[in-house]
């Protein structure tokens, strides 16, 4: 059996311009598996277990790792997107790895 790992991503009004066109890569477990379009919903399916999961937008700009079980025969979602407000987003460009934020739901 399997489990599915669902990704939203979804621009805030107030950085719709930043990032905007670039699709992110996915990694799972520390291994590509796809990437997500803006505005766009990626649905990969998963072993049950525990995974870690990092978006990319380059080589710098990055989520955290977050770490998730997926349990057999469930979908477990996150949502995505730039940092939304002018204030994170600053702080994002001198940290990297919080360019993209990165949330489970």
């Amino acid at each position: 059996m399997s489990a599915t790992l669902l990704l939203n991503r979804h621009m805030p009004m107030a950085v719709a311009l930043v990032d905007r066109s670039r699709s992110w890569q996915i990694l799972l477990d520390g291994d590509p598996a796809g990437q997500i379009a803006p505005d766009g919903s990626v649905e990969i399916p998963v072993a049950p277990g525990p995974h870690t999961l990092q978006l990319t937008s380059t080589d710098t700009r990055r989520s955290p790792e977050r770490t998730f079980t997926a349990e057999e025969e469930s979908v477990t979602e996150f949502a995505c997107h730039v940092q939304p407000v002018w204030p994170l987003l600053l702080m994002a460009l001198a940290l990297p790895h919080r360019w993209i934020a990165l949330k489970q739901r």
